[in-house]
């Protein structure tokens, strides 16, 4: 090899392995708010946004354009958001579970509501009082949509997921003590098109697979590594699951499995030089994984200065080594 063919493919080797940077993102100004759901909307190209400090609801379109569509301060916090396109509705998870500048004594991990907003009209259409299922304290934190249009809801702060059916009457799904914690327990939650529950804990870091049919049988899916921090899920291509991970961690991961979701494996995550900002939850837009950076870290950190701009990050995978 010459020497000036030697000089140009060391420089594209070094070029490839420096080629790693930090995925796109759209950013987007929202003073104070800090975002922790987020569900996309193919029809008009909006991403939906929540807010563990005012409680709001806001879109931010493909430019970064932030506004906000639906005010009540009764709501104290929203957390975890889902999209039901067929009936223009979006659900909401409402609590007083932390950081809400509304809080007070008599909804501080009390109140656990589940609401959903017609997004044409802007209107509260359904407000569900998930609290009174359960005794104890609560922290409505994440939904999932099975087939036939039930929705699963985590309470992170009792060891149960609800239930509420097609004509809106809520109960008490699954409960076990694998879901019990000192802090935050349960978080993410899907529905697996194989027929059954995924959710995850965040505090122990691990997942469990809850049987549709007999929700008693709950199992922990064996994998090889745990998840402190997981937060937010998603069902992913080929129906694997994508775990949202923050607590310093602040990587998203991949996982699939070979044997109905008995053990899982990491596919692929994302790297340090994506550099994410406490990552809570994600969505598929247009074919590809989006994930909010929530910066929320930033709340339990009296010196820092409340943030003005946010973001939503274009998720890649890098293969599991």
């Amino acid at each position: 090899m010459t020497t000036t063919k030697y000089i140009i493919a060391s420089l594209a080797l070094l070029m490839g392995l420096g080629s790693q940077a930090q995925t796109p993102q759209i950013k987007f100004m929202a003073p104070g708010v800090y975002p922790e759901g987020v569900a996309y909307n193919n029809k008009n190209n909006m991403f939906y946004v929540s807010s563990v400090t005012t409680g709001t609801i806001g879109t931010v379109d493909m430019q970064g354009n932030y506004k906000t569509i639906y005010t009540d301060p009764s709501l104290k916090s929203t957390y975890g958001l889902k999209l039901d396109p067929k009936q223009n509705l979006l659900w909401a998870c409402v609590s007083d579970g932390n950081y809400s500048q509304y809080s007070d004594s008599s909804t501080y991990k009390k109140m656990g509501r589940l609401i959903a907003i017609d997004i044409i009209t802007g209107k509260k259409i359904h407000d569900i009082n998930l609290a009174k299922q359960y005794k104890g304290q609560h922290f409505i934190n994440d939904m999932a949509f099975d087939a036939t249009g039930n929705i699963y809801v985590t309470d992170s702060y009792s060891p149960v997921v609800y239930k509420i059916d097609k004509s809106g009457k809520a109960s008490v799904f699954a409960k076990s003590e694998l879901f019990e914690s000192i802090d935050i327990g349960l978080n993410g939650i899907v529905y697996h098109p194989l027929g059954f529950l995924i959710v995850n804990n965040n505090s122990k870091g691990a997942i469990y697979k809850i049987d549709m049919k007999n929700p008693q049988n709950i199992t922990r899916v064996k994998v090889k590594t745990l998840f402190p921090g997981a937060d937010g899920m998603l069902i992913g291509p080929g129906g694997s699951i994508i775990v949202v991970q923050n607590k310093s961690v602040d990587k998203v991961h991949q996982l699939t499995s070979t044997d109905n979701w008995q053990t899982a494996e990491v596919q692929g995550s994302t790297t340090a030089e994506d550099r994410y900002q406490q990552p809570s939850t994600g969505t598929m837009a247009n074919g590809q994984v989006y994930v909010l950076n929530s910066k929320m870290n930033e709340l339990a950190d009296p010196t820092k200065h409340p943030s003005k701009e946010f973001s939503i990050q274009l998720v890649q995978f890098r293969p599991a080594k």
